[in-house]
């Protein structure tokens, strides 16, 4: 199983608050069960400047420690020229750029869940065919609806000498 976590739900890993008790519990299941939890190399970029953006007073040291224990135990994937290709073109013309790319990594990745929390992205995500949840937040109703098209087929993940995580390759 390949579970794909928006940035609004990496972000609730960093602070505590409605819902993040209930998101931890979902992905330590899903990943006792195996499941590869990812992301898009930009949620990356999104999770730390959010959490700079609601902590700018703390040192950039414990900025860096909390936008990393968001982000342990999620694979990155890179923004390949295969997601800008299909983000240019997937979903209903009001959805959002960040979110396109979101959403073209989860089907190039092949995801059978998408996890997260912005009702906007979650609505598209369940037009374009994934399952969806926002565990702890009973506003958000999980969703599936047929597939507009057929997700990608290939994934290869590597880990980064540098980084020493999981990254997904979705050429």
């Amino acid at each position: 199983m390949r579970v794909y976590i928006d940035s609004s739900a990496l972000l609730k890993r960093a602070f505590d608050e409605e819902g993040s008790a209930e998101l931890e519990e979902h992905l330590a299941r899903y990943a006792s069960m195996g499941a590869i939890l990812a992301s898009s190399s930009l949620a990356w970029i999104e999770v730390s400047r959010g959490i700079r953006r609601r902590s700018d007073a703390e040192t950039p040291q414990l900025i860096a420690e909390i936008s990393d224990d968001a982000l342990s135990g999620i694979a990155e994937s890179p923004v390949t020229a295969s997601v800008i290709a299909l983000a240019r073109r997937i979903g209903p013309a009001v959805l959002r750029s960040l979110d396109a790319i979101h959403l073209a990594t989860a089907t190039l990745l092949d995801a059978d869940l998408v996890i997260g929390y912005d009702q906007r992205f979650l609505a598209v995500a369940g037009e374009l065919g994934f399952r969806t949840e926002s565990p702890g937040d009973h506003a958000v109703s999980d969703t599936s609806v047929t597939p507009v098209f057929t997700r990608g087929t290939g994934m290869r993940s590597d880990i980064d000498p540098a980084s020493h995580r999981t990254v997904l390759d979705t050429r």
